[in-house]
């Protein structure tokens, strides 16, 4: 259970063992793709009571924190993981307070987006700083907001038409503050759409019927019709994309689990063995994740039905898996990089 928080929160320094949590484990093979399960301390930010280590909370969004490390949310409970693997910050928002789909515009600022598809629940983008608590208005908008995405000081969010299966990829510039403008044409479907983008620009979207990326200005490129249950897409600065979709892989690859809780580890057995037919997976269809690079793609067998991704590096995921119930984060680490030593830990120094 989550403890209440007000605002005015500071960050604490507490280190979670996760030898806590299992014993030593055996390293993993060099041709086994890594799975670890992060553990945090689930004390909220200023608590100076015991730690409570979890690693099986709930689902979260995730985003990249614009410097390796990354910020995850669920309903107003943030959690803050910097790049050495830190949980630098804990914290629950108030009651009323905004929520939405969330980007980085640096480490400790955020960018969010809202709205409902109603005309009495108009959209909004705000700037959150986590630092001071503090939001501030950049955008309101007639129509509803969906998933948003920065590069720089660029801000891409998607924005769907009111009373009509459509929507828009729009751009602002937080420096100018200007009305939004349009990347791309107007586009078919009212369900749920990721986006991200690249450092030139490149947008890429994944929809319920479709993946697909956008030129700088607006052009169409590739297009593949792969359908996704749950839509969620990321890309790393090196240009490699991991996308969601309903194509199971072709052919099985060997993983390993690194660490964590008896818990954890049960729900990240069942989202490698990937029974469509086991009740965490039965619900809805099976997403699995593609990482595609420019000469080549490959479809994991593991870690399906994602709730949400992202890269933390160049070669490295982490991947929110799981149901209300318990859903643990997970850093995935390819082979060729795979850890020899302790597990990962998300820390509090």
């Amino acid at each position: 259970m989550i403890r209440p928080l007000h605002r005015g929160v500071t960050t604490v320094a507490v280190t979670a063992v996760l030898g806590t949590l299992v014993g030593c484990a055996a390293e993993p093979p060099p041709d086994s793709w890594v799975l670890t399960p992060i553990s945090y301390d689930n004390r909220m930010d200023g608590d100076s009571g015991p730690p409570d280590v979890i690693d099986a909370a709930y689902p979260m969004t995730l985003t990249g924190d614009t410097a390796g490390g990354f910020w995850g949310a669920s309903a107003g409970s943030f959690l803050h993981v910097d790049a050495e693997g830190d949980a630098v910050r804990r914290f629950n928002l108030d009651p009323g307070a905004p929520s939405g789909a969330i980007a980085a515009v640096s480490p400790t600022v955020l960018v969010m987006s809202t709205g409902e598809p109603t005309p009495t629940y108009p959209g909004s983008v705000m700037l959150f700083d986590t630092a001071a608590m503090t939001w501030t208005d950049v955008h309101r908008d007639e129509r509803a907001l969906g998933d948003i995405a920065t590069h720089g000081g660029d801000v891409y969010v998607v924005a769907y038409a009111f009373g009509e299966p459509a929507f828009t990829i729009e751009k602002l510039t937080l420096d100018t503050r200007a009305d939004p403008v349009p990347v791309g044409p107007v586009f078919a479907g009212h369900g749920q759409v990721a986006i991200d983008v690249d450092s030139a620009g490149t947008l890429f979207v994944a929809t319920d019927s479709e993946r697909f990326t956008l030129a700088a200005d607006g052009t169409v490129q590739q297009q593949e019709p792969v359908g996704s249950a749950s839509p969620v897409v990321s890309v790393n600065e090196r240009g490699d994309v991991a996308w969601s979709g309903l194509a199971p892989a072709s052919a099985a690859l060997p993983s390993f689990v690194v660490g964590g809780s008896v818990e954890a580890r049960d729900i990240i057995d069942a989202h490698v063995r990937c029974d469509p037919e086991s009740p965490e997976l039965s619900l809805h269809g099976v997403d699995y994740l593609t990482l595609a690079t420019r000469q080549d793609s490959l479809t994991l067998p593991f870690l399906c039905a994602p709730r949400s991704i992202t890269w933390i590096n160049d070669h490295e995921l982490v991947v929110s898996i799981g149901t209300e119930g318990g859903a643990p984060l997970v850093r995935l680490t390819p082979p060729s990089d795979a850890p020899r030593a302790g597990p990962y830990e998300a820390v509090r120094r």
